[in-house]
C-alpha cells in the first residue's frame, strides 16, 4: 500500500518532468497584475505549447511591440469576430459576453469621447473593431489595469506560445484558471 501511495505522489512530477523535457509544456511566471485575480502577480503557470487558441482561453504570447516581452491574457475574439466595449461591457459579434472572470475595480466609466487621451479613451468604450484573420484580440481579466489589444492591437497567431492549463503559487497551491 505504501508503494502505491508513493507512486501516486511521485508520478505527476515524473510526467511533468517528461513533458518539460520533450518541450510539450512550458512554465512561465506572471509578472503583471493585468490577469488578477485569475493569475496573481508572481504566480507561475503551465502552458501547453500551441499557436492556436479559442475564445476564453488564457494564452502566453510574445508582445507584438517588443519580442523580448512575454504576456499572458485572455482571448476574447478571434479572426473575423467584431469586438466592441460599451460602458465596460464586452460584446463579440453583437452579443454581450457574461464574463465571470472580468474585474472592474474602478467604478468610474469614462465617456465615449475621442478627445480623451489613452488609456481613458479605449478603456471603457472601444470599437466596433473587426479582428483580422490569423490574429487574436486579447484582454486582461483585470480590465481597468491591463495593457492589451485595446491599446496596441491584435496578437498574430505566430506570437502565441501556449495555452495556460494550470497555475500555481506558494500561497495558493495549484489551480486550473477558468
Amino acid at each position: 500500500m505504501r508503494r502505491i501511495l508513493i507512486a501516486f505522489v511521485v508520478l505527476p512530477f515524473v510526467v511533468l518532468s517528461g513533458l518539460l523535457w520533450f518541450g510539450v509544456v512550458r512554465i512561465y511566471r506572471n509578472t503583471t497584475g493585468s490577469m488578477e485575480p485569475t493569475l496573481p502577480m508572481g504566480a507561475r503557470f503551465l502552458t501547453i505549447l500551441t499557436s492556436r487558441a479559442n475564445r476564453g482561453d488564457i494564452v502566453a504570447f510574445v508582445y507584438p511591440l517588443d519580442p523580448q516581452v512575454l504576456f499572458d491574457k485572455r482571448v476574447v475574439a478571434v479572426g473575423g469576430d467584431v469586438v466592441e466595449i460599451r460602458d465596460k461591457r464586452l460584446f463579440v459579434n453583437g452579443n454581450e459576453l457574461n464574463e465571470r472572470y472580468a474585474v472592474h475595480a474602478d467604478t468610474t466609466v469614462y465617456p465615449n469621447n475621442k478627445l480623451l487621451p489613452e488609456p481613458y479613451r479605449s478603456r471603457d468604450h472601444f470599437g466596433p473593431f473587426r479582428v483580422p484573420a490569423g490574429t487574436y484580440f486579447v484582454l486582461g481579466d483585470n480590465r481597468d489595469e491591463s495593457s492589451d489589444s485595446r491599446y496596441w492591437g491584435t496578437v498574430p497567431r505566430e506570437n502565441i506560445r501556449g495555452r495556460v492549463v494550470l497555475a500555481f503559487s506558494w500561497s495558493r497551491g495549484f489551480w486550473k484558471p477558468y
